[in-house]
């Protein structure tokens, strides 16, 4: 994962709005500057916990892909053409539309 920050207001921005932008980048939320920030020192960010959960269900679903694959390759992978039907027609259901429906 990659994180790009772009600068660009600040291109033009004088010696004492750049400060001020610093100055704010290490105040608390009440705008008081936090204990220990010192000038120079490193950001932080922090990412909630939907990131670890999208990995998480990312490695799961590529192991069932995996899985399914080698079943497949097996010969050994049977459809259940009740239960895809059944899918095929909830999904249609739910989506509102039916192909060939043009509007």
């Amino acid at each position: 994962m990659s994180i790009q920050i772009y600068n660009d207001g600040l291109a033009g921005a004088g010696a004492s709005e750049a400060a001020r932008t610093q100055e704010l980048s290490h105040a608390t939320p009440a705008g008081k500057p936090a204990s220990g920030a010192a000038a120079g020192a490193e950001d932080q960010v922090q990412i909630s916990s939907l990131s670890s959960t999208i990995t998480s269900q990312a490695s799961d679903r590529a192991a069932r892909v995996a899985q399914l694959a080698s079943v497949y390759q097996t010969g050994q992978y049977q459809v259940n053409s009740v239960e895809v039907s059944r899918a095929m027609v909830n999904h249609a259901l739910q989506s509102g539309s039916v192909e060939g429906d043009k509007e």
